[in-house]
Order: C-alpha cells, then sequence, then structure tokens
C-alpha cells in the first residue's frame, strides 16, 4: 500500500524499496511460491520498468531540453478488491473462506450449543 502510495506519486525509488521489503516479508513467511509473493514480484518488476522510464525521459530532457519527447508515465490504479483487503489487514479483518461443508458443520455446532444452552 506505501508503495503504491510513493508510485502515484512518482517517487519510484521509494516505492521500489517499500515493495522490495514486502516482498521479502512475503517471501519469508508465506513462500516464493504463494499468491502474494508472486504477485509483489511482479509489482517489482512494473515499478522497476517504470523507474527506467522516467529516469530515461529525465535523461532526454536534460539532453534536449524542451525539445525532448516525453512519454507519458503509465501508473496502475489498485482494484477495489486489493482496496479493501489492504484496508482489512490495517484494520485487523480477517476473511477465511468457507466451503459449503464448513458452513454446515458451523450451523451445526452452532444448533448443538444453542441445545445444550436451553438444556
Amino acid at each position: 500500500l506505501v508503495a503504491r502510495v510513493y508510485e502515484s506519486k512518482a517517487e519510484f525509488r521509494s516505492a521500489l524499496q517499500h515493495e522490495k521489503e514486502g516482498y521479502t516479508i512475503y517471501k519469508n513467511q508465506l513462500g516464493e511460491h504463494h499468491e502474494k509473493t508472486k504477485e509483489s514480484s511482479e509489482y517489482l518488476k512494473y515499478l522497476t520498468q517504470q523507474a527506467v522510464a522516467l529516469q530515461r525521459t529525465m535523461n532526454e530532457i536534460y539532453k534536449n531540453g524542451s525539445n525532448a519527447n516525453i512519454v507519458p508515465l503509465k501508473f496502475t490504479a489498485p482494484s477495489m478488491a486489493s482496496v479493501l483487503e489492504q484496508l482489512n489487514i490495517i484494520n485487523g479483518i480477517l476473511f477465511i473462506p468457507l466451503s459449503q461443508k464448513d458452513l454446515e458443520n458451523l450451523k451445526a455446532e452452532v444448533q448443538r450449543r444453542q441445545q445444550l444452552q436451553e438444556s
């Protein structure tokens, strides 16, 4: 989330630093093949490409002044699902996906406990 904020400000060096931290945490805690680790790795590649593009643009401006051919930078907008997931993590909300069988078992357990309380 912090990396995305820095990306939106075109501060790619800071964005890369924060995303590298996130990647290291994901890799150490979840493993290299986890979805979050892979997602972070892809975002690091993207940030690196953007940083290189920005540096090339800056070099072109220094070299050619106002005649420089400036290519607009691309910024990714996070998906709503991604934003909600980050906000839930920040606020300590954890969603655990349950199968239909899990839901049925949970209902049965709740009913069993209610019956015990009524007895």
